[in-house]
């Protein structure tokens, strides 16, 4: 076998989104959205991807990253993907010491990857090379058009006898001037919150434009912000696929402390289904950390369908 690693070029987007897309095929990323996705991460930060040549044809990828969200100069999250029909000829494991190398250079002290659980020979390539299991993250999927919203007109009503609003993105940013000054806070807050597998750090108001907002997969109108008042107190966003124009992603979904039990959150999503429907979307993708008791019970109670877990994995370094 002629095996070249080298380093990636951006000749290579279309061959590595056809190998993500060959890996997982539940999840199409375009080699659209995977260069906006690299143009637009923040310089501040490391970023670096190898690519695995078999006679001139790129057939795997492997890349390490900081990670904005958990910022640690010493700490990386990293990914190695070979296409199904070249594995388990070294391929992986060629790239895997690439980056390796790297990582021992650059003194890291922590690297995270994740694998889906019913990917067994990724988990046991993980576990093979040092990384453990640190927590899971269950992905759970609504069958649109099978969601019978009479059975839930009943926390719509419950969520407006306490005075409080539903607006969108789309809306907000017409009439409010401070809309995304506001909703960047929002996001801050409600991320403390969310399961990390590691020290949660926030993403400055630039980050969280780029990612948030302006992402070419954003939805301004599927952006539901629930509002006491002026005051911002929950969201619940919806981003689209290129590769997938049935599916919906759902994005951040959370309420301030002080305005939890309000149903809050359940009215939120139920907007998000509305605008599903709406949109002729046929499934919608979620995907919550298993120590999230409070929007998992929602999800179900909503219809959503659990899936095989994803797996968070750690590496430590001497």
């Amino acid at each position: 076998m002629n095996l070249h690693i080298r380093e990636f070029t951006t000749n290579d987007y279309d061959a590595i989104a056809y190998i993500g897309n060959a890996i997982y095929p539940d999840y199409r990323y375009s080699a659209e959205e995977i260069r906006y996705d690299d143009e637009h991460f923040d310089k501040k930060y490391l970023f670096k991807r190898y690519v695995a040549e078999v006679s001139g044809r790129v057939v795997g990828y492997a890349e390490y990253n900081h990670m904005p969200s958990m910022f640690h100069p010493q700490k990386f999250w990293v990914y190695v993907g070979v296409h199904p029909d070249y594995q388990r000829q070294g391929i992986g494991r060629a790239l895997y010491e690439r980056i390796l190398s790297d990582l021992m250079a650059l003194n890291a002290v922590r690297a995270f990857t994740s694998a889906r659980e019913d990917y067994p020979r990724s988990v046991a390539f993980l576990q093979k090379n040092g990384f453990s299991e640190t927590r899971r993250t269950w992905e759970s999927r609504l069958t649109v058009k099978d969601f019978d919203f009479s059975k839930f007109a009943h926390y719509l009503e419950r969520f407006s006898s306490h005075g409080l609003t539903i607006t969108t993105l789309a809306e907000e940013r017409q009439r409010d001037p401070d809309c995304l000054k506001k909703l960047h806070e929002l996001f801050v807050i409600i991320m403390e919150d969310v399961p990390h597998p590691d020290q949660y750090t926030p993403v400055d108001f630039e980050h969280f434009l780029r990612y948030s907002i302006e992402h070419p997969d954003a939805i301004a109108e599927g952006y539901f912000i629930a509002k006491d008042g002026e005051h911002y107190i929950g969201l619940s966003n919806l981003r689209r696929s290129q590769g997938e124009p049935k599916d919906l992603y759902q994005g951040l979904t959370g309420v301030r402390r002080e305005y939890r039990g309000k149903g809050v959150a359940m009215a939120l999503k139920l907007k998000t289904i509305e605008y599903a429907r709406a949109h002729s979307y046929e499934i919608i993708k979620t995907w919550n950390d298993s120590t999230n008791v409070g929007m998992l019970a929602i999800n179900e109670k909503l219809g959503f369908v659990r899936q095989p877990a994803w797996i968070t994995f750690v590496k430590e370094f001497a």
